[in-house]
């Protein structure tokens, strides 16, 4: 996958990735939508850990994909 631009790059302090872009906040507010609505809507399912870990998975998968070490955080 080639991007112009990073969506993620390296926080400021500290270790891990911070939203470069809009497109990495709005990747951002949909794990975070998604977590919420799978704690909300899958309450009472024995396999919503499995279901969450899916979410988290998959978002850890978009950050690699478009982590850019040279990106600056926008905060």
């Amino acid at each position: 996958m080639i991007l112009k631009r990073g969506w993620f790059g390296p926080k400021r302090i500290g270790w891990g990735a911070s939203p470069a872009s809009w497109e990495g906040w709005a990747a951002t507010g949909v794990f975070i939508l998604a977590m919420l609505l799978t704690g909300t809507l899958l309450r009472d399912v024995a396999w919503v850990w499995a279901v969450m870990l899916a979410n988290v998975a998959l978002f850890l998968a978009v950050v690699i994909l478009t982590y850019d070490k040279n990106a600056r955080p926008w905060i």
